[in-house]
């Protein structure tokens, strides 16, 4: 896990990385005849820069930052992204928003099984009158007993949190 924010060449060399790891995938799948398989890898890219593309609606620097470069600062989860933003967000629940994703992909990524395939799926719905960002982890890893830290104006509702699967969910409070 890497602990300091990523230059700006830190982040474009490791974009470039998978970049050609995904390019890497399809040849691979053109050589082998397995056109199908080619053709499945660059919807599935496709859809993921499309999924970063939509975050920039969202108006929330600090929390777009924080889940495009996820998958480079917890190398122990496969991270995936889906949306539908239909207007911007509230700036002020932005800092927010990315310091209860930071301790609680930090809380779990402390007690993993190295072993085993990590999984985290982060699904964000924003309209005009709803703010919900899921967290959607699943895998294996320690019994972990802190709770998240409580944060002003954000709503954590959780709906699952075992050795296997922690979901929660991070709405924008309607309380002070």
């Amino acid at each position: 896990m890497t602990e300091k924010p990523f230059s700006v060449n830190e982040a474009l060399r490791f974009a470039r990385h998978d970049f050609l790891n995904q390019l890497q995938l399809i040849k691979m799948n053109i050589d082998l005849a397995r056109l199908e398989d080619a053709k499945a890898a660059i919807d599935h890219y496709t859809t993921e820069v499309k999924a970063f593309y939509e975050l920039s609606k969202l108006n929330l620097p600090f929390t777009s930052e924080w889940l495009q470069t996820a998958n480079w600062r917890f190398p122990g989860f496969q991270v995936s992204i889906t949306n539908t933003i239909d207007s911007e967000c509230n700036l002020l629940f932005d800092e927010k928003i990315q310091h209860v994703l930071e301790e609680a992909t930090n809380l779990l990524h402390r007690h993993l099984d190295p072993f085993t395939e990590q999984l985290l799926h982060i699904h964000i719905v924003c309209n005009p009158t709803t703010f919900k960002l899921t967290f959607d982890a699943s895998g294996k890893w320690q019994p972990i007993q802190q709770e998240l830290s409580k944060v002003p104006q954000v709503s954590l509702t959780h709906e699952c949190k075992t050795t296997k699967n922690w979901r929660f969910h991070i709405e924008e409070s309607k309380e002070g």
